[in-house]
């Protein structure tokens, strides 16, 4: 029984009924991440000003001896990968934008071990993403999870024992021929909630090893110096607080011993599998002639969702390539002409740098198979934040951030919290100054979005997120936001809230949603935790406000009970979804768990998202069969089906593959 709770906390996120199995030692400096202003380097790039371009620079650095640490500061809009002596350091450096809706991150990365006596070579490539155009609408992609600075740029700096290095004109700089923005004549474009682009790659146009310590840049130009750090448009510059990628290195297909050495004699669309669903970047060796167009995709993109592809153009005779825009799926599809020989196909998976900590194991195989998917699926939606999607959105909606951090405590270990706290730095500087609003995606860009229940369940995980962790600055840091966002809330003469419409009167993509049993219990469970958030951090001041309005609240939330369950007159059948919460916010007491036990074994009108509320609640009535009941009535198709994660729909038709 108590592996069974366990599971439920783990594929569900947890209601906290167990004591907490992890704990996160971080800083006050962690929780609330500061600017750094003490640089003396320059912005740097060259003369261009255009999106989606792709830019190197290099310089050599002479060194009498190597310091035992060289830890160098680098930041870019957007994206780099750094070579020294042409040996790779980073694979996807920095993160995207949007630290505050103004600011820029960047990384610390220790260069000493790559460094040797004599001339030392500095080489980065950098991709800038620039705004996206609009795709209809008055929508650009910007707006979920990357804010563009609107201007390529690049900086470094490091201290190499008595001498300072940093970027400045003395740099060499080229902008990169061989990557094509495809925007102009390619239809196959993300959708305009990714920032991220296709890569198109004309072999024909390479400029050869340029990250080789010999390569010539004689007639590579100086880097134009665009102001000294911290300056618009990056702003004030914030380091990173998650680590750098894990990248799991180059790796054959699963079924690639079926392909190796076949030449093609017609178009062929080859189907790649990958052992599960996972952030990857597709490397072809082939021999072709020049002009062949080979297309990389996974299966999502045949879903509509407009995610990243990425093409290449082959140059003569044998040759290899990675393209290096990161896309996910079980399976790859390598569109290839005739006339190519397959040399090897493989993948680089890169993700968040957390070990698979959590165990679970069953007599049924059904749970077992089921606490896997769960855990590949938070993974999978971990990068610069928690995603609701890695394909179409990888957005970090902050209902489904407070799920993932919840799971998270059970299926990793603690440098998992670090991308929580991230999201709540985030948070906390992007509070709206003149309405106290909680921006439900952050960063987000130019616009005002929020789903007010996801801000009431997030909340709530500031809670959670101090019972896992036991850190107390996580508490003081929200605290406020959190306090003024609730007094935004209107109690009516019924002892009700007054509708909050926010952004969207979004729910849960289930159906038959009673807005009203809904909107006031995550009310009710969010002036809770923060009453303990109050007593915990002092501000008893405080605690009587909760205690008046949860009381009022109470009491007018009673008037909603039926015979079948809590019921607003909005709908014809008690819902689901309110009654849990209902159950998980202290509005039902016992005597009525029997009508709500009933309910939640007849009614199934949540979605994926709000099913975890569902079995904490039958969890917290001691209903564990029940839970058990329920889990394989709802995720049974998802477990039999041979996907690797969890669907964000029932129907696997509907929707992602792994939200």
């Amino acid at each position: 029984m108590r592996k069974m709770k366990k599971l439920l906390s783990l594929v569900l996120s947890c209601c906290l009924l167990c004591t907490p199995v992890l704990t996160v030692t971080a800083s006050v400096e962690d929780a609330e991440n500061k600017p750094t202003t003490d640089w003396t380097a320059n912005w740097i790039w060259d003369d261009s000003d255009t999106g989606n371009t792709w830019m190197n620079f290099r310089k050599e650095v002479t060194l009498d001896q190597v310091p035992e640490s060289v830890t160098a500061r680098i930041a870019v809009d957007t994206r780099y990968w750094l070579t020294v002596n042409g040996e790779p350091v980073i694979f996807e450096g920095q993160l995207k934008r949007g630290p505050t809706p103004e600011d820029t991150y960047f990384d610390e990365v220790e260069l000493a071990p790559y460094l040797h006596e004599g001339e030392n070579t500095i080489a980065v490539q950098v991709w800038y993403w620039g705004p996206r155009v609009a795709l209809g609408e008055g929508k650009f992609s910007q707006s979920f999870s990357d804010n563009s600075s609107g201007k390529g740029g690049f900086l470094f700096e490091a201290d190499f024992g008595d001498q300072k290095v940093v970027s400045d004109k003395s740099w060499k700089v080229c902008k990169d021929a061989a990557y094509i923005d495809d925007n102009p004549f390619n239809e196959d474009q993300p959708n305009y909630r990714l920032p991220e682009y296709n890569v198109y790659y004309d072999a024909r146009l390479e400029i050869g090893d340029w990250t080789d310590p010999d390569f010539d840049d004689s007639s590579w130009a100086n880097a134009t110096e665009l102001g000294k750090a911290p300056c618009a448009p990056w702003n004030q510059l914030y380091e990173r607080s998650i680590p750098q990628w894990k990248d799991y290195g180059l790796k054959e297909y699963l079924n690639m011993d079926a392909y190796r050495g076949n030449v093609t004699t017609e178009d062929e669309v080859i189907q790649m599998d990958l052992p599960y669903n996972a952030q990857i970047t597709p490397y072809l060796k082939v021999k072709a002639p020049a002009g062949k167009k080979i297309e990389m995709r996974t299966e999502v993109n045949e879903r509509g969702y407009g995610t990243v592809m990425n093409t290449y153009i082959t140059k003569e005779g044998e040759q290899e390539f990675e393209a290096l825009s990161w896309f996910n799926g079980q399976h790859v599809f390598y569109t290839i002409p005739a006339g190519v020989e397959i040399i090897s196909l493989q993948y680089r998976e890169t993700g968040y740098d957390t070990e698979f900590a959590g165990s679970f194991s069953s007599e049924d195989d059904f749970y077992n198979t089921l606490w896997q998917k769960a855990q590949r699926s938070l993974y999978i939606n971990m990068r610069d934040n928690f995603m609701d999607c890695p394909d179409r959105e990888r957005a970090q909606w902050w209902g489904d951030a407070t799920n993932d951090m919840n799971i998270a405590a059970y299926a990793f270990d603690p440098s998992a919290f670090l991308l929580y706290e991230k999201g709540l730095d985030t948070m906390a500087n992007y509070v709206d100054p003149e309405t106290d609003v909680l921006q439900t995606i952050v960063p987000i860009r130019a616009r005002l979005l929020e789903y007010p229940v996801q801000q009431l369940a997030g909340i709530n995980g500031y809670w959670d997120y101090y019972m896992y962790s036991g850190n107390k600055e996580i508490l003081e840091q929200m605290y406020d936001s959190a306090k003024n966002y609730l007094n935004l809330w209107k109690i009516g003469d019924d002892g009700l809230v007054v509708h909050h419409y926010g952004t969207a009167e979004w729910p849960d993509w289930g159906d038959n949603a009673d807005m009203v049993t809904l909107e006031n219990a995550w009310y009710y469970l969010a002036l809770g935790a923060a009453k303990k958030m109050a007593a915990e951090i002092g501000r008893d001041e405080d605690i009587a406000l909760y205690d008046a309005r949860m009381q009022t609240l109470y009491r007018g939330y009673q008037t909603l009970w039926t015979e079948d369950g809590f019921r607003s007159n909005a709908v014809a059948q008690p819902d689901d979804r309110g009654n849990a919460i209902a159950v998980l916010a202290g509005l039902a007491d016992e005597t009525q768990y029997p009508t709500i036990q009933r309910l939640l074994k007849n009614t199934y009108n949540s979605s994926p998202y709000m099913e975890k509320y569902i079995l904490d609640a039958l969890c917290k009535m001691d209903l564990m069969e029940d839970a058990q009941a329920r889990m394989k009535t709802r995720y049974t198709p998802m477990v039999e089906d041979d996907y690797t994660t969890l669907w964000e729909y029932w129907n696997k038709s509907s929707g992602t593959n792994n939200h």
